[in-house]
């Protein structure tokens, strides 16, 4: 994160530096040669290229991010009541149409009105990530809907095989990403202001956030190309701090959440022994055989690879205990550990649960969320029972593999026997 912050930093004091210099294009001409007849033909270039970026299209994801259904309701209100020489909207039949603002305007109110309570907010913020779904899903299709309304129709950019995208699918992809990663960081701090004790800081944050994207949209409607700089400022931003902030909000949703979640399940569908760690079974035992159980925990310290509140999986399974820690596109890490240094204790915090490991003499907190209160006995089974196994399993490895000296004075004692 620092080395991303570093280049964005110095990349910005280059654009600067560049920005001074070209202020006075004749004292420049004197001094290089530069003429200003090259400097029309540079800044007539510079213009095409603006020309060629998708500003009235992109321009306006920085509110859509922080609040998908009121911006997308401010879009089509602007649509609709706002003559504006913007392509995109003017010429979209989706979002000049009274009925889509009337369902984006409906759908914000639903959606932020469990915001403004911290007993409903719980809730809302669970299906925080389905708003943003149905926020790319629906931009999506307004930008499709831009395409189709075109005289000219749409040449793919990019052909593999049977598949191809064309550019407004390009677009879609773009805004997609945009989108996932601005309401990312949003969400942490959502969640850090649910864990708060401050009973009118949800209600505030809620209303700064819709203030923000109404102020966002509102600057689109009149100057796409400075929204469009303030969301490529916004989603930088965003994406150097994204990992640190996407590992503390699989955290904070294990710890605040997830309990919620399962109570809900059980109960609306009446599926008692459900198991939220099935699934995760499942693909461990394609690596790990005989598994036991599997916890799902985040350390609060750096274990080698694995980082501070990354999500892993404690195993216990006949060959031992391991922390496996899955990854995108390599495959899983997986530690091994020594049950000797694992604590039998179970510290039980207010809102999780957190077992102590010793690694190279440094204490590492094992946290786990309160979806495991009805597996808390098992778990300290498992514990103990690890300190028992794994010793076992060390004496009959010496057993099998002998050391290499008895290994050699007893073939030379055959050796001997057979002259």
């Amino acid at each position: 994160m620092k080395k991303s912050a570093f280049i964005l930093i110095a990349t910005c004091v280059v654009l600067m530096i560049t920005g001074s210099l070209s202020v006075r294009p004749a004292a420049a001409a004197e001094t290089s040669g530069y003429s200003k007849e090259d400097l029309a033909k540079d800044q007539e270039k510079g213009q095409k290229l603006i020309e060629k970026l998708p500003i009235e299209e992109l321009g306006p994801l920085a509110p859509i991010a922080m609040s998908p259904f009121f911006g997308l309701a401010c879009l089509s209100g602007t649509a609709i009541l706002m003559p504006s020489d913007n392509v995109f909207l003017g010429g979209n039949e989706v979002l000049d149409n009274w009925l889509v603002f009337l369902l984006f305007s409906g759908l914000a109110v639903v959606t932020s009105v469990p915001r403004l309570v911290s007993t409903s907010k719980v809730f809302a913020e669970a299906m925080d990530r389905v708003e943003t779904y149905a926020g790319i899903i629906s931009y999506g299709v307004i930008l499709m809907a831009a395409s189709q309304g075109q005289s000219e129709p749409e040449v793919a950019v990019y052909t593999a095989g049977v598949f191809s995208i064309t550019y407004s699918g390009l677009l879609a992809i773009a805004a997609a990403v945009n989108i996932f990663v601005i309401s990312t960081v949003r969400l942490f701090f959502e969640l850090l202001v649910l864990i708060s004790p401050i009973p009118t800081l949800d209600a505030m944050f809620e209303c700064a956030n819709k203030t923000v994207a109404g102020i966002l949209a509102a600057i689109y409607a009149f100057n796409p190309m400075l929204a469009f700089t303030l969301n490529i400022i916004l989603f930088l931003f965003c994406l150097i701090i994204f990992r640190w902030v996407n590992r503390r909000i699989k955290y904070l949703k294990a710890v605040l959440l997830e309990p919620f979640l399962l109570g809900l399940v059980r109960r609306l569908l009446g599926r008692s022994g459900y198991d939220p760690d099935k699934s995760t079974v499942r693909k461990l035992s394609r690596m790990i055989g005989g598994i036991d159980l599997v916890v799902r925990c985040f350390p609060m310290r750096k274990m080698g690879k694995i980082k501070v509140k990354d999500r892993c999986y404690l195993t216990f399974a006949a060959d031992g205990v391991s922390l496996v820690k899955f990854t995108l596109l390599k495959p899983p890490l997986v530690k091994k550990l020594d049950a000797a240094n694992l604590s039998n204790d179970i510290d039980e915090g207010l809102l999780a649960y957190s077992v102590m490991l010793d690694t190279d003499g440094k204490p590492v907190e094992l946290v786990f969320g309160r979806v495991y209160t009805g597996k808390l006995d098992e778990i300290r089974e498992k514990l103990r029972a690890s300190k028992k196994i794994q010793p076992e399993m060390k004496a009959e490895a010496e057993t099998e593999t002998p050391p290499d000296n008895q290994t050699i004075e007893e073939s030379t004692e055959d050796t001997e026997a057979a002259e």
